[in-house]
Parts: C-alpha cells; sequence; structure tokens
C-alpha cells in the first residue's frame, strides 16, 4: 500500500498563523511587556507599527489577545494558550540556530557523502581521515554506491555530496555543482595467474571464454562492454556473479578464471590483491571507455567547514596522485 509523502493539510487558521509566525516574537514582546508603548521600545518599532502587527495577528487567528485597559494589557485565555506555543517556536528557532551555526563553524554535525568504487578505496578514506582529525565531532557517513543510486539522494538533500562519473551536460541538474577532478578508464581486470595475462594483446572475443562478474549498478560500464562487443559483432557475455561489492569481487577473481570489469583508479588496490589489468587490443577503444570523475554538491555546503576541508583533502589527494 502506498504511504502519502505529503503533509496533510492545516486548518485555515492554522494556515492562516503559519503565513505570520513571524509576528509571534512581536505578540511575545506585547506579553512579556504588559504593554504596546514598553514593547515597541524593546522591538525597536513605533507603537502604531505594533498595534497593527498585534490586530493582525488576532484576525487572523478570529480570537482576541489581549484585554486592554487603562492599566495596560493583559492576555485573553486565548492568548495565554498561544504565548505557551509561541515560546516553543521562539526555543526551537534558538536551537535551530545554535546548531546551524555549529555545522557552519563545523564542530559537530554530520556529513553525508556517497562514493562509487573509483574513489572509496582510495582518495575518499584519506579525505574522510582528515575531515576526522580536524573536526573530530563531526560524523561521516560515507555511502558505497553508484550515481544511479545517489544522485537522486543528492537531489532529494539526503546527501551533501556525491563522488561518481559526471553525467552528460545535457542531464545535468542546475541546482548543483560539478567538479571534474580525474579521468577515469574502465579495464578489465583478472588473476595475475589468469591464462590471458600471457596475451600480448586480450580481444573482445577473448573475453567470452570466461566467466564474468558484474558490478550491479554499474550501468555507464555494462554500456562501454555492449559497446565493445557490438563494434567487433559479437554478444556481452552474461554474468555469472552479480554483485555491489568490489572486494567480494576481487575475493572471486583470485581462484584465477573470473573477469570483472572496473575503473582505473583500483589498479594499485587490485595488484595488493593479486589482480591486475588484461592488455586490451586497440578495438577496446569502444565509446565510453574513459569517463571524466569528479565531486558533485550543493554550492550551500562550501559554507560547511567539514565539507570545505573534505573537498580540499580530495583536491590534495587528486594531485598528489597525477604527480606520481
Amino acid at each position: 500500500m502506498a504511504t502519502s509523502l505529503t503533509s496533510p493539510p492545516l486548518s485555515p487558521v492554522a494556515s492562516r498563523l503559519a503565513r505570520r509566525v513571524h509576528l509571534l516574537s512581536d505578540f511575545l514582546a506585547v506579553a512579556r511587556a504588559g504593554g504596546i508603548r514598553q514593547a515597541a521600545e524593546h522591538v525597536h518599532v513605533t507603537q502604531s507599527a505594533l498595534t497593527r502587527r498585534i490586530q493582525e495577528l488576532e484576525q487572523a487567528l478570529e480570537v482576541a489577545l489581549f484585554e486592554r485597559s487603562a492599566k495596560g494589557m493583559s492576555l485573553t485565555p486565548f492568548g495565554k494558550a498561544l504565548k505557551v506555543h509561541a515560546e516553543m517556536v521562539e526555543m526551537n528557532c534558538t536551537y535551530a540556530a545554535a546548531e546551524i551555526n555549529q555545522l557552519v563553524e563545523g564542530a559537530t554535525g554530520e556529513l553525508r557523502i556517497a562514493a562509487g568504487p573509483a574513489w572509496a578505496y582510495q582518495l575518499a578514506p584519506e579525505a574522510v581521515a582528515l575531515v576526522q582529525r580536524e573536526f573530530p565531532d563531526v560524523r561521516v557517513s560515507l555511502l558505497g554506491r553508484m550515481n544511479e543510486a545517489t544522485l537522486p539522494m543528492l537531489d532529494e538533500g539526503r546527501l551533501e555530496a556525491v563522488l561518481g562519473g559526471l553525467p552528460d551536460p545535457a542531464e545535468r541538474s542546475p541546482e548543483l555543482c560539478y567538479e571534474p577532478l580525474l579521468t577515469v578508464e574502465h579495464q578489465v581486470f583478472a588473476s595475475q595467474t589468469h591464462p590471458l595475462q600471457a596475451a600480448p594483446q586480450v580481444s573482445p572475443a577473448d573475453l567470452l571464454h570466461y566467466p564474468w562478474i558484474w558490478f550491479t549498478e554499474a550501468v555507464s560500464g555494462r554500456r562501454y562492454l555492449e559497446g565493445l562487443f557490438t563494434a567487433t559483432g559479437l554478444q556481452a557475455p552474461p554474468a555469472s556473479i552479480d554483485t555491489t561489492s568490489v572486494h567480494f569481487g576481487f575475493r572471486v577473481m583470485a581462484d584465477g578464471r573470473h573477469l570483472m570489469l572496473l575503473p582505473s583508479t583500483l589498479q594499485a588496490v587490485a595488484q595488493r590483491e593479486g589482480l591486475q589489468p588484461l592488455r586490451m587490443a586497440g578495438s577496446a577503444e569502444a565509446p565510453g571507455r574513459r569517463y571524466v570523475a569528479g565531486l558533485m554538491y550543493r554550492p550551500t555546503v562550501l559554507r560547511l567547514h567539514a565539507f570545505a576541508a573534505f573537498r580540499k583533502a580530495l583536491m590534495q589527494g587528486v594531485a598528489l596522485q597525477a604527480s606520481r
């Protein structure tokens, strides 16, 4: 059964009050001061302007909030009820401002980042470690998934940033920043003892004789591989294993038979696992073999000191890797 994500409609009075929340501070000033003159001095407006604001609030609620007399102004039962809720609104605004300030200063809060496999094993971990050293009270959540799953989360505000392949310009959101950081290449990986490692050049036809591990969410990788086989009149091989775990794929490939398409940024990690890319023939130059990867985020997130530190560390890591 589908669940509605929309809020229930407000009553007419609640709707009118919601549009006049800014008047609650004026209401509290009068309630605490006991009169218009004293309250007007406190909030730095004229008495006539403050009177009009209180009248607007009373008209919106359709009740009298104050009893007016020669001695001043006292709250009606309606006014007393509103005062309790107005003070809660005031308190929550204070808490919200404090939390936002802490987030901006980087003192606390949470940094939610998604990273595809091109980043999750290198660069992103080092950048996160630096953020934790500089801002130890900031909690970092790192989601290791592909763009197809994470970009909608970024659009919905459930993530601060995504590290992955940059979409084509026509597919980019005008509300997001797209920073290119490095060029990545799709490569076919296998065990260092795999029979194809002995070949000076590997053709697409050679790849059909071995079982494949597909990275489940790697849509662009599948598209490249399908194009590679189609260009030579062949059909792409089916998956023997589907997985969302690069490490699982590494362990399976260690048996010397399976192949897996992965980003070139994983070469160093793969080598430590006894794996390396195959030397593909020139026909491997199919469309989509290389792509630009980078950082995607909303411009406002740059105000968060912890994110700014993460971004800076990431760029330094990319520059260091390029210099090696």
